[in-house]
């Protein structure tokens, strides 16, 4: 179920390239909810809109919405008599795939709120599966399902689940559904029931379901008897879920946008489904703003004020930060207590992420940004701003590996030791390291292939101890940074 890297990297393609029959590639928001001038730009298949309460991910599903004439604008933006005004200035341009109409280029459509009403002039139709927050909601207080409380039997049918909702839904709930049925009325089949069993098979309704379950079975099924190319929007998608089924889901999420040539996008507050996506395919909205990279939810306290330090520093991803905080630690004379290391994506996501942090008048304490090196180029880069960094001039990992490498001889006893691997051999070790650089492979992938070389020893013990050894090591490259980070105020 699970994509490979490569694989994800090619549905990334077919987003570049267009290679869709029907695509939202750009939203810009002018005046909506708060949202003065605002581009989102979907570059993978399936987007999670990540942020805090009220930061506007609903706001930005909505108009992905509304990209389409068979939506009701009124599904996502009411408009009540008293207090809705600003309405009339909203604007909402959508830069579209569509090869009916060019099978070579994008074009947009332009959604105004004029006169009360929205105008969406030359709209095309599309199927738009919106998969609201109610479906975790226990089957016993929603409206619909009073039709199962009474009635004749002679009404219904049942029948078997689709066997991909059958083959998806057991995979994420890790739960065998073969024997579930639907209940459906003979002369409208929208208004239907799932049928549970246990594993001896008696059978019971989704009144008795888990909000869990009952969410994933109907989610995967409403999914799968989509036709190709629809539009899927999902609002928080971990309600009522356990995090490794948040985690199962996004992969099968994945797997369906690439079967179906689907477009899912989906609201969340979970890490777990951030963690399983490309940085490309996560955007956070704060206070109105947006970023595209792969904020962690603890970023985004940090941007808001929600964390205590007495300062901050953003990197780009989960491996600097755990570099950053170790060096800090060590050379940094009480910084470590007092600072704290946020992802927030690739350059240039995190310049912006530090600089709003810094123009934020209700955050009283200064934030930098530590740049990998790996963009740097003294003749042709601008300036970082004041309170950027770079980091090295390279790779990170590369960096730290390449060190270790270098000094494999000298440093090998202390590898096996700080890397907890005291089962293996030196010479075993040194191999699997000289394998690694042998091979060139890519860069963020090179603990992961250092630990399967090593009957899968864990990599975080080894990125870990390679880190710790590389900065013991290595004060000179901290000092100047460190200086850098304690002169912020």
């Amino acid at each position: 179920m699970k994509l490979s890297p490569s694989e994800i990297q090619q549905e990334i393609n077919k987003v570049r390239q267009n290679n869709y029959n029907q695509f939202i590639k750009k939203i810009h928001l002018r005046n909506v909810r708060g949202f003065n001038d605002e581009k989102i730009e979907f570059k993978t298949p399936v987007t999670a809109l990540i942020g805090t309460n009220g930061g506007g991910k609903s706001t930005i599903l909505g108009s992905a919405a509304l990209s389409y004439k068979n939506v009701k604008p009124r599904q996502f933006f009411p408009k009540a008599f008293l207090g809705d005004e600003s309405m009339s200035e909203w604007s909402i341009e959508i830069e579209l795939v569509d090869k009916s109409i060019y099978t070579d280029k994008t074009f947009t459509r332009t959604a105004r709120f004029a006169q009360s009403q929205w105008r969406r002039d030359q709209f095309r139709s599309r199927h738009v599966e919106y998969i609201e927050i109610q479906r975790t909601v226990p089957a016993g207080e929603i409206a619909r399902f009073k039709n199962f409380l009474a009635g004749n039997s002679d009404d219904y049918e049942i029948i078997g689940l689709n066997s991909n909702t059958t083959k998806y839904s057991t995979a994420v709930l890790d739960k065998d559904i073969k024997h579930y049925r639907v209940v459906r009325r003979k002369d409208n089949p929208n208004i239907k029931m799932y049928l549970g069993s246990t594993h001896n098979q008696i059978g019971y309704s989704q009144f008795h379901f888990g909000a869990g379950e009952a969410s994933i079975i109907e989610t995967i099924d409403r999914i799968e008897s989509s036709p190709d190319n629809a539009l899927i929007l999902i609002e928080e998608l971990e309600n009522g879920l356990h995090p490794v089924a948040v985690r199962l889901f996004v992969q099968y999420l994945q797997n369906a946008a690439k079967r179906k040539r689907l477009q899912i996008i989906f609201t969340t507050h979970s890490q777990d489904a951030v963690n399983e996506l490309p940085a490309e395919a996560v955007w956070a909205t704060i206070n109105k703003k947006t970023w595209n990279g792969k904020l962690n939810i603890e970023s985004l306290r940090a941007i808001t004020g929600t964390v205590e330090a007495n300062r901050a520093i953003y990197v780009e991803d989960e491996f600097v930060k755990e570099w950053v905080e170790n060096a800090l630690g060590r050379y940094g004379n009480g910084l470590a207590e007092t600072t704290k290391v946020f992802p927030a994506g690739g350059y240039p996501n995190l310049l912006k992420v530090s600089q709003f942090h810094n123009d934020n008048p209700l955050l009283k304490i200064p934030s930098v940004a530590l740049v990998d090196g790996d963009i740097y180029d003294p003749a042709t880069d601008t300036p970082l701003p004041k309170h950027a960094k770079f980091i090295g001039d390279g790779y990170p990992e590369s960096i730290v590996f390449n060190y270790i490498y270098e000094n494999r001889i000298e440093l090998i006893s202390l590898i096996k030791q700080r890397c907890l691997l005291s089962k293996f051999s030196e010479q075993r070790i040194l191999s699997a390291i000289e394998s690694i650089q042998n091979s060139s492979c890519d860069h963020h992938i090179i603990f992961s292939e250092l630990s399967k070389k090593l009957d899968f020893t864990s990599s975080i013990y080894i990125q870990s101890g390679l880190i710790d050894i590389f900065n013991e090591n290595n004060q000179l490259f901290w000092d100047e940074i460190i200086n850098f980070i304690s002169l912020q105020q």
